[in-house]
């Protein structure tokens, strides 16, 4: 959302690089997180200038101890409200990737997940209006630039996919860990894993094990998708470093191609396990 004074030219839209994070969004970031996990300690538990014990304040001592590697010691008085005063403090001390850090481990904890399902869409709100560029992805901070919604959601449901096809699961789940490092992206890795899920989805649905050209083609699909993946897998096979090396050009392999396959293949996942439970539900 823009402001007049951006709209009309006044002020200039700052297009932010992938490495800062303005005070102004870190604090809006740590105000949601206040009001969702600890302002309720203060709102509802403050009881004759003692604090109950409660969920919310066994969390924020949590966070003290296993985030912010703080000392239980220090806080282990569940009658003072020290340990609210700690968390916001060493909070606001955070750099822009320990806030992101932060996100992460809070997400991936707490255990009400209904609070967080609506705390990471007010942050992942947040990030789009700030012009932040990284979003959230099954809870883990990944790079926006140029996914919108609908990626997201496929990845995010190939994610969630039945416990059957645990190992696919776990592929693309890999592939999604190596592409969005932030510190060390492995991007060839990652692709790596994108098309193994997918290798290892045509293995569990056929029921048998061999080389993926011959059993994609054995696989309930439109021949021409069927062929699409199997010169894909022959792509990851060719090129160097990413399945098997040989003696061929390198070629450069990067954010967008890892991006691309993870999306493009956890869009194959769900299709597949949709028609199959489709084809299901007709024979029943």
């Amino acid at each position: 959302m823009t402001l007049f004074s951006e709209r009309y030219g006044y002020k200039k839209i700052k297009m932010l690089k992938k490495d800062e994070m303005p005070l102004s969004t870190k604090n809006k970031i740590l105000n949601l997180i206040y009001e969702y996990l600890y302002k309720e300690i203060l709102d509802d538990f403050f009881i004759d200038n003692h604090f109950a014990d409660s969920p919310a304040l066994r969390f924020a001592k949590y966070v003290w101890t296993d985030f912010f590697n703080g000392s239980l010691f220090e806080v282990d008085n569940i009658k003072s409200r020290r340990i609210i005063d700690k968390v916001c403090k060493a909070s606001s001390k955070l750099k822009w990737f320990e806030i992101y850090d932060y996100i992460e481990f809070i997400l991936k904890n707490h255990s009400d997940r209904k609070k967080m399902r609506h705390l990471k869409k007010d942050i992942l709100n947040l990030l789009k209006m700030e012009r932040m560029q990284y979003t959230i992805i099954n809870n883990r901070i990944c790079p926006s630039k140029r996914e919108n919604e609908e990626e997201i959601k496929e990845i995010e449901k190939a994610l969630n996919i039945p416990d059957k096809f645990e190992p696919v699961r776990k592929h693309l789940s890999k592939a999604l860990v190596k592409w969005s490092d932030r510190k060390n992206p492995d991007y060839e890795n990652s692709i790596k894993e994108s098309i193994s899920a997918v290798d290892v989805l045509v293995q569990i649905v056929l029921g048998k094990e061999g080389k993926f050209g011959k059993l994609i083609k054995e696989l309930k699909v439109h021949p021409a998708l069927a062929e699409g993946f199997r010169k894909l897998y022959g792509w990851t096979s060719d090129d160097p470093g990413i399945r098997h090396t040989k003696n061929k050009e390198p070629l450069s392999c990067g954010e967008p191609e890892a991006r691309y396959m993870l999306i493009t293949c956890s869009a194959f996942v769900n299709y597949v396990i949709e028609k199959l439970s489709f084809e299901r539900r007709v024979e029943e």
